[in-house]
């Protein structure tokens, strides 16, 4: 069975993630199913890292091994076809968490248009938490969430941070999701990770009138070797775009939105105004 090379990776990097999950869900070692497959161990992890892509016939292999069927099993062969549609739209969030947390490892930079909440990137466990048992999670699920999103944002603070840029809309930081205690800890919190070299923060105020922010929350990951990619987030599904002509447009719109934003002096500074207001009410 062929090893299919990757000229791109953003689609490998997409299916080595869920081939990761689907096998650590299965509690099987890489040198277990390497086995199985008769493949050496080094096949198995360079696919899951999106090093090489498995082909059609040995991605279907790897789901019955691991006794992945139905939709799953149909979602995870589909990203193996080496076609030119790209694009991967998933039900659930969580369906692309693992290949969102290998792109932001990867990243040099990463900007997220955020209108409405704080990017998952600058959020607070309580904050974190307090959105998701709004969204209908139980308070377990909520807090593994919460930890979840918070081991994320290392790649902020590791020795070698990728560089954010987050730009929020002010309703998210006028406006709180959450209860006062908890908002006034985020933006406290927003404060301090603004103070960062990596990190520019810009708030998009409410007089910027119209731009490409209002049409939902979206992030553009880019990378030293491979092309830039586009997460779209909706209340229960994720899109994945790399078509080359969409990412553009979204690049385009960063620009367009960035023009329209607050710099990062006026936006620490709109930030610290809203926090006294909240803290006087609290």
């Amino acid at each position: 069975m062929a090893v299919t090379p990757t000229s791109g990776r953003s689609r490998a990097l997409q299916l080595g993630a869920e081939l990761r999950e689907a096998r650590k869900r299965a509690g099987m070692t890489v040198a277990r199913l390497a086995d199985a497959l008769g493949y050496h161990h080094s096949t198995i992890s360079r696919w899951e890292r999106g090093e090489s892509t498995p082909s059609e016939a040995d991605t279907a292999a790897v789901l019955a091994i691991l006794g992945i069927t139905g939709e799953e099993r149909d979602h995870v062969v589909d990203l193996a076809r080496h076609d030119d549609i790209h694009d991967w739209v998933a039900p659930g969030i969580g369906r692309q968490l693992a290949a969102l947390i290998e792109y932001e490892r990867i990243a040099h930079t990463i900007t997220e248009v955020a209108p409405l909440l704080i990017p998952g990137l600058l959020q607070t466990r309580e904050y974190a938490s307090s959105i998701m048992l709004g969204a209908g999670m139980s308070r377990g699920q909520a807090e593994q969430g919460a930890v979840v999103r918070l081991g994320r944002q290392h790649v902020l603070t590791r020795r070698t941070p990728v560089n954010f840029v987050a730009i929020i809309g002010e309703l998210a930081v006028r406006h709180p999701a959450c209860d006062n205690d908890a908002m006034v800890e985020q933006l406290h919190h927003l404060l301090t990770m603004a103070k960062r070299p990596n990190i520019d923060i810009r708030i998009l105020p409410f007089d910027a009138h119209y731009t490409p922010a209002l049409e939902g929350q979206f992030v553009l990951l880019q990378f030293h070797r491979d092309k830039p990619v586009v997460q779209l987030q909706s209340y229960w599904s994720a899109s994945m775009i790399t078509n080359v002509r969409a990412v553009q447009s979204y690049q385009n719109a960063v620009d367009s939105i960035r023009r329209k934003a607050l710099s990062p002096e006026e936006s620490a500074t709109l930030i610290e105004e809203i926090l006294k207001d909240m803290e006087k009410a609290a």
